[in-house]
């Protein structure tokens, strides 16, 4: 009886021991089956925020390009305005640079990914803490410091376009900007009216405190803003550059 009793107390324990270790399989097995999961998940959001930064680094690309023209015609403007000598350009081509440091470019940067991820409490399946940290910066106060400074509808541009004569600037909106699909193209164009109308139109528009005083607001902010984009781009790449090593692993 004693021979048995042992016999079967080691068989139970031994049954005991089956269902652990069958337990402890089926949980490894089902945790792999979740990380593997997760992975997938993770590479799926990886691609699409590579997507998504790709798309907003040749947006910032562009952007870069716009404000820098803008800036160039809003102080050949102020230069005018001021005494500066601005020889060789007309008169027409100074009108021209009073209405184009108006132009305003939103930049409206691709968010619905990383939305996605922080609505849904996924954001940690990014496993990189860089990259986390990169794409909450650059979601976060890299866009906020770009929506106050170029991002703003500058009083300027109402005011300029409501002393420009209307037939001016339908010629000028004509044949002086071009918009292709998304892009905005500024340049200079043939004169519509002859130098002294062009000089008297100027005349109104320098005699206007209050207008050249919003104009140098206006410069100061894209001057700040296009600091503001060059950060932006910048981490545009190094989100891109740390996607890259996460792919290549």
């Amino acid at each position: 009886m004693e021979n048995k009793t042992g016999k079967y107390f080691k068989y139970a324990i031994g049954e005991i021991v089956l269902v652990m270790i069958g337990i402890l399989l089926a949980l490894q097995v089902n945790n792999w089956n979740e990380n593997r999961k997760e992975q997938k998940k993770e590479q799926v959001y990886i691609e699409r925020l590579q997507e998504n930064i790709t798309s907003d680094l040749i947006q910032l690309d562009l952007n870069i390009a716009f404000y820098t023209k803008v800036f160039d015609y809003g102080n050949l403007a102020l230069a005018y305005a001021e005494g500066d000598d601005v020889k060789p350009k007309s008169q027409w081509e100074i009108l021209v640079s009073f209405f184009h440091a108006s132009q305003i470019w939103p930049f409206i940067a691709t968010t619905s990914t990383y939305e996605e991820l922080k609505s849904s409490g996924e954001l940690s399946l990014i496993q990189s803490v860089d990259l986390r940290n990169n794409l909450s910066y650059y979601h976060g106060g890299g866009l906020q410091r770009y929506n106050h400074t170029v991002g703003i509808k500058p009083p300027y541009r109402k005011m300029v376009r409501g002393l420009i004569p209307t037939k001016v600037q339908n010629y000028m909106w004509e044949h002086c900007h071009v918009t292709e699909g998304d892009t905005q193209i500024l340049k200079d164009c043939e004169p519509f009216i002859n130098e002294i109308e062009s000089k008297l139109i100027l005349d109104h528009l320098t005699s206007n405190s209050v207008l050249l005083e919003e104009l140098r607001y206006y410069m100061s902010g894209i001057k700040v803003g296009l600091t503001t984009i060059i950060e932006q781009r910048k981490l545009c790449q190094l989100i891109l550059d740390e996607i890259n090593k996460i792919q290549n692993k």
